[in-house]
């Protein structure tokens, strides 16, 4: 079997998507509970800088590739990784 049946078999296609949709997701509960409480005490900025860049990097990838489902679900799993990161900067250094 070649790894494009193998591909089909599994519907590979529907768990980029859902994973995809996960890496969306898994941030937005830290996004909330940083927006209510404004408790950013023991959050890491250097982490989410690194995930938001390696999120970018590979949301270009699927620009360059023109891979819809990579580009789309980085890339907004890179939106909320840097609104995550605006919102540690302005609780520490403008509240």
């Amino acid at each position: 079997m070649s790894r494009e049946e193998f591909a089909k078999k599994i519907h590979w296609q529907v768990i980029i998507w859902l994973a995809g949709l996960a890496n969306i997701v898994v941030m937005i509960p830290q996004l909330v509970q940083i927006i209510r409480t404004h408790n950013v005490e023991g959050l890491s900025l250097e982490m989410f800088v690194m995930s938001f860049l390696i999120q970018a990097a590979f949301s270009l990838e699927g620009y360059f590739t023109r891979n819809l489902k990579i580009m789309l679900g980085v890339g907004l799993a890179g939106v909320v990784s840097a609104m995550v990161i605006a919102a540690i900067l302005y609780i520490r250094y403008f509240q």
